[in-house]
């Protein structure tokens, strides 16, 4: 099994915080490419969730 451990607050704030930019910027439409946005932003906020538990498994 691989050696990992759960992320520090640090690191999940700063992923959080850029989750929700992402999701912030695509619902005031600032590109064209709104789909690509929220499919970032939900890629950054599950991806603490999954690393957390796959580290706690």
């Amino acid at each position: 099994m691989f050696a990992i451990s759960t992320m520090s607050s640090s690191v999940q704030g700063i992923l959080f915080l850029i989750a929700v930019a992402l999701f912030v910027a695509a619902g005031l439409s600032i590109t064209p490419g709104k789909k690509h946005l929220i499919g970032f932003g939900l890629a950054f906020f599950v991806f603490v969730f999954m690393r957390n538990a796959f580290a706690a498994a």
